[in-house]
């Protein structure tokens, strides 16, 4: 059902303007993690004028708000942006020396996630603390520019009463629901993570940091058993099980240069015409697993309704439920079905690396839940730059590694964004279930699963994540709390 526009005829100017905007951002953004010629930084023309006609048309909440709070993102970074330039300008010239090696600030958990011993990666936590005491006072100065746009020019009373108005939920609701979730997880974690830790690296979770976890995540130990001769050509070719021609379609974009491992990203320029995957080569499971999520976000929107207005496709204001169909294929790609099916793995090798990789997810989960208990608090209290032993205290409690505080604004995500990924890993099993519930084990290699994927891509972002939950498979959010550990590591 089409959500009802505003009766005011300058709505489809407004609309009409802002998507260019958007679509000018992303197009900059691209070129950006490209390294291509940049766009001017002026991209964004939205005055506090535009603003306040912008919110008397569309109002402040309900679907129709998107536009409203589109033109607020807009005004929030053209005013943000020269400061988080001065930012970036200071990390990509930073540089950590480990055994004469300059390893670039911006490729530490690249350079993290390939270095075995740990004496090393010890070695590396020494040299971020410093970088990090170094370049706080430029993330800071981000940061409070984002206050005083936000207090100064919008009004807005703090940041955490803003993103609650603009995601219309709770914070301290959706921080409790955390709470709850690492409570009732938190000792058979403890049972699981210390012997794969003790394994792969020899030490004991009481010795470890946040390096050690990075590196035991990135499964690179694990690489001998990844097939050879395995091209992103040919996983693509994996979808024409489902009638789907990737290759050949011309919305998706693959860029592959650069390192195995570097960050991969998904922007989607114009939704459903342009989309672009950016990742770096294959070469192991990190690789295959970040295509695979990337590609999860990419094919939610090429295959969006094209004629589904702006607000229903190309302006929202939470990324879980992209992010859940993300980490969906995220699942499927290293569960020990497709391993064994597709791969063509043998089963004890299948076995391995499906167990890994849900531990990996178990670990994430609680990784982020952690750092929303972490930002609602700090931010309820107005304690950014003192909340980093608050955080430090937390993610050792919880993933049981050494966080050094220092770290503290460089594992802060905007918007909060660590709500929008501890959503989409919980969705993802909701998801799941779903589709093994009602195809089969192997739901990955049957025909009908694309007739289900592409009726849930269809409607763009009309919903988020809890609405599509509940408008399409019947679920409250409640309903989604895994109710034992075997419900966190599906296909093991």
């Amino acid at each position: 059902m089409a959500i009802p526009r505003p009766q005011d005829c300058s709505s489809g100017k407004w609309i009409e303007r802002l998507l260019a905007i958007t679509k000018k951002w992303r197009r900059r953004d691209l070129s950006l993690h490209l390294g291509t010629e940049k766009t001017p930084l002026d991209a964004c023309n939205i005055s506090l004028s535009d603003i306040d006609a912008i919110r008397r048309t569309f109002g402040t909440t309900g679907p129709a708000s998107h536009v409203y709070y589109q033109a607020i993102d807009h005004f929030i970074r053209s005013r943000v942006e020269p400061f988080q330039a001065l930012l970036n300008n200071w990390m990509r010239g930073a540089r950590a020396k480990v055994n004469a090696q300059e390893v670039p600030f911006t490729e530490v958990i690249t350079w993290s996630q390939d270095t075995s011993d740990s004496k090393t990666r010890a070695a590396m936590a020494r040299e971020v603390h410093s970088l990090c005491a170094f370049l706080t006072p430029f993330s800071y100065g981000s940061w409070k520019a984002l206050f005083n746009v936000l207090e100064y020019e919008l009004g807005y009373p703090g940041y955490m009463a803003f993103c609650e108005e603009r995601r219309g939920i709770s914070l301290t609701e959706s921080s409790s629901y955390a709470r709850n979730f690492l409570s009732e997880t938190r000792e058979t974690y403890r049972e699981l993570i210390s012997p794969w830790l003790g394994t792969v690296t020899g030490l004991s979770l009481e010795k470890a940091s946040r390096f050690d976890a990075i590196y035991l995540l990135g499964l690179r130990y694990m690489d001998h058993l990844f097939p050879q001769g395995l091209t992103i050509e040919k996983i693509m070719k994996f979808f024409q099980r489902w009638g789907m021609d990737l290759l050949e379609n011309p919305a998706l974009h693959i860029h592959s240069e650069g390192m195995s491992g570097r960050q991969s990203y998904c922007i989607p320029v114009d939704i459903p015409g342009e989309v672009h995957v950016i990742i770096g080569p294959l070469r192991g499971w990190l690789d295959m697993e970040s295509l695979f999520h990337e590609l999860g976000h990419a094919m939610s929107f090429i295959y969006t309704d094209p004629k589904l207005p702006p607000e229903e496709k190309d302006f929202f204001q939470s990324e879980a439920l992209s992010e859940t169909f993300a980490f969906l294929f995220q699942r499927m790609c290293m569960s020990r079905e497709f391993l064994e099916v597709v791969l063509g793995l043998s089963p004890g090798d299948a076995q391995t690396i499906s167990r890994a990789h849900a531990l990996k997810m178990l670990t994430l989960t609680r990784r982020y839940g952690a750092k929303l208990v972490i930002e609602v608090e700090n931010f309820r209290l107005g304690r950014l730059k003192e909340g980093q032993d608050l955080y430090s205290e937390i993610m050792q409690k919880e993933t049981g590694f050494y966080y050094d505080p220092k770290t503290y604004l460089f594992d802060l995500m905007p918007d909060f964004y660590s709500l929008d990924y501890f959503q989409a890993f919980i969705g993802s099993i909701s998801l799941w279930r779903y589709l093994k519930e009602t195809i089969g084990d192997n739901w990955f290699l049957e025909p009908k699963t694309s007739n289900i994927l592409q009726n849930w891509w269809h409607n763009g972002n009309r919903l988020d994540l809890t609405g599509f939950l509940k408008d399409t498979l019947g679920l409250s959010w409640a309903d989604c709390r895994p109710c034992s550990i075997s419900a966190l590591l599906p296909g093991t």
